[in-house]
């Protein structure tokens, strides 16, 4: 069963619709509120913790300075680990660079917004906290 299908296109917009009524919520409401809407598939249960598993031991490896060392990219489907203090492979390092790429661009993105969001309100509590003139 793929993530799509995990869930229902209807339960999937309520969850949605919830988290944007409340601006947030726990990991904890979050789950309680999904919970109830799972079709889960045991075999793929299997599956995706066993991949879960995979990628904490990947993003432990460290390096020489103990910093994280081992990277994944994508080739089409599947996903390629490096090792980027040790490959010899310049194909796999450009990879992972591209990879790291995408997300740096789409964390600047993110960072942007909440700058963005950030001054909305704190204009919004200026706004408040400043008292109204009543020469009026």
């Amino acid at each position: 069963m793929s993530r799509s299908q995990a869930l229902t296109k209807q339960a999937r917009e309520y969850i949605l619709k919830v988290m944007h009524d409340r601006g947030g919520l726990s990991t904890e409401e979050a789950v309680e509120i999904v919970k109830p809407h799972l079709m889960l598939d045991p075999q793929e249960l299997i599956r995706a913790e066993t991949l879960r598993v995979v990628q904490r031991i990947m993003r432990g490896i460290k390096g020489e300075t103990g910093k994280r060392a081992c990277f994944n990219y994508k080739t089409g489907a599947d996903s390629i680990y490096v090792n980027i203090e040790t490959t010899e492979s310049l194909l796999a390092l450009n990879g992972v660079e591209k990879q790291l790429d995408g997300q740096f661009i789409g964390l600047s993105v993110s960072k942007k917004r909440i700058a963005k969001r950030r001054s909305v309100i704190i204009c919004k509590q200026r706004e408040v906290s400043q008292p109204k003139d009543d020469t009026e």
